[in-house]
């Protein structure tokens, strides 16, 4: 319900320049949908289809992709845009998903390593401090110390 909303609101947001959600809502859909127009704005700001033209985010004025979208079908054309085509999905690269799983678990063992390494090294800087510490407290300098 509220993809199709959000599919009118852009492309009237095409049509007039800017428009106002909740005019717009209380037009359309009636006084009870103010709360679908502001989600449906919501939505469309997020997917940077559209942004607030005001600092009170009452009017919605399309961005050069909502643009795009409106002539090319509307947010549902949008939705059904394929991910591998959408813009920057996957960073631009053709990786396929059992690469992108074997990327993350290859992460999660790089993080868990980080940690049990970052670990030693602050045990073995907090042993030496204490070494030093005591050997300073007990008198027995170094002989190069001398």
């Amino acid at each position: 319900m509220i993809e199709t909303r959000a599919h009118e609101l852009l492309q009237a947001a095409y049509d007039r320049k800017e428009v106002a959600p909740f005019d717009f809502a209380a037009e359309r859909w009636g006084d009870d949908a103010l709360a679908d127009g502001k989600t449906a704005a919501d939505l469309l700001v997020s997917l940077r289809l559209a942004r607030y033209a005001d600092e009170g985010r009452t009017l919605l004025a399309v961005t050069n992709a909502g643009r795009y979208w409106a002539l090319h079908g509307g947010f549902l054309a949008f939705l059904k845009e394929e991910p591998d085509k959408a813009a920057g999905a996957n960073g631009g690269k053709g990786r396929n998903a059992e690469v992108e799983a074997l990327r993350a678990s290859y992460m999660a063992l790089r993080l868990r390593t980080f940690w049990w390494t970052f670990g030693m090294s602050v045990t073995g800087f907090v042993i030496a401090i204490i070494s030093l510490v005591v050997s300073l407290c007990y008198g027995e300098v170094p002989h190069r110390w001398k």
